[in-house]
């Protein structure tokens, strides 16, 4: 599969381009404002170099994979689907949940697929516990997520001020890891939750602002914490049934260095492998119509939906 790349920080250069061609796909072209890091790039990929969206999109290619930044996900996947491209589209997916519900049936209307870069649906943890672990049907009654570490002030750049914009992001530090949180916590449901609360802490930058996601569902509870203020904690998934307590210690991450637990006892580790090639792969047959475990524009769209529902509880409270 021919890949255009629009936005290219550090996520799209350090693990989903090299994914891309790790997956055996071919990155055939990279447009980004910044002309001078566009061309740096492009050389560095071997592809090429396009100077607008559009000349992009009106070239050979099949899909777009958009690592903009979140404020411009919604018009360059729009833009993307109207020239009948597949787009794998990087979370937070929108900022609006009317823009995500526009973007599926756009995707429907163009007869093309619409995936979403919630990397951690490919963690093999993920398949043992639903697989193996779990029982048909077996009720969770609560789940809890967390992804924190403690953020290294970074120089800021014109690539990267957007952050610190509170209408660009849409959030704090859920928009950068709660996110993956939460979507992993609702994949056991394939629901919206019946009620979202939430708060956050402190008033910080933007992106620094921690924050918790508390989701009950007709069977269960579930917890999201995320945050980029706090550090000696295990990011862990942790699933509780009527007689086990399942906990995959350091689930939530980047890259595979995960240990399942059953009541504290030590069962499985998940060390090797590469979530962002399978993401892309997985990516590539969905878009023939096979199944995958690709994350799909609905999957996106509960999350931003959730996101709303905790950001308005929190404007309530305050």
């Amino acid at each position: 599969m021919r890949f255009g790349i629009v936005g290219i920080g550090n996520h799209a250069i350090s693990r989903v381009m090299p994914a891309i061609l790790e997956s055996g796909n071919e990155i055939s072209g990279i447009t980004t404002a910044n002309k001078e890091k566009g061309a740096i790039t492009a050389e560095k990929f071997s592809c090429k170099y396009y100077s607008t969206y559009g000349e992009m999109l009106s070239d050979d290619i099949d899909a777009v994979y958009v690592g903009s930044p979140n404020f411009m996900h919604y018009e360059h996947a729009r833009k993307a689907l109207n020239h009948s491209k597949h787009v794998l589209l990087e979370k937070q997916m929108t900022l609006r949940s009317a823009d995500a519900k526009e973007l599926i049936s756009l995707a429907t209307e163009r007869k093309v697929k619409l995936g979403i870069g919630f990397h951690l649906r490919m963690h093999p943890a993920l398949e043992y516990i639903r697989g193996e672990l779990l029982k048909p049907n077996e009720d969770i009654i609560y789940e809890s997520g967390i992804w924190t570490h403690l953020s290294i002030p970074r120089e800021q750049t014109a690539d990267s001020k957007w952050w610190n914009e509170p209408d660009k992001v849409g959030g704090g530090s859920v928009m950068g890891t709660g996110v993956h949180v939460i979507d992993t916590l609702i994949s056991f449901h394939n629901r919206f939750p019946r009620k979202v609360t939430s708060f956050r802490m402190p008033e910080e930058k933007i992106i620094d602002e921690s924050m918790v996601v508390n989701m009950q569902f007709e069977k269960g509870f579930a917890t999201a914490l995320s945050s980029r203020q706090m550090e000696g904690f295990s990011n862990d998934l942790t699933l509780l049934t009527s007689d086990r307590k399942i906990r995959c210690k350091n689930f939530f991450g980047t890259t595979l260095n995960a240990t399942i637990e059953i009541n504290d006892e030590t069962t499985k580790e998940f060390k090797t492998g590469n979530l962002y090639a399978e993401e892309v792969a997985e990516f590539e047959k969905y878009t023939r119509g096979e199944k995958s475990k690709i994350a799909t524009g609905n999957d996106g769209y509960r999350v931003v939906r959730i996101v709303e529902e905790a950001q308005r509880f929190i404007s309530m409270v305050r």
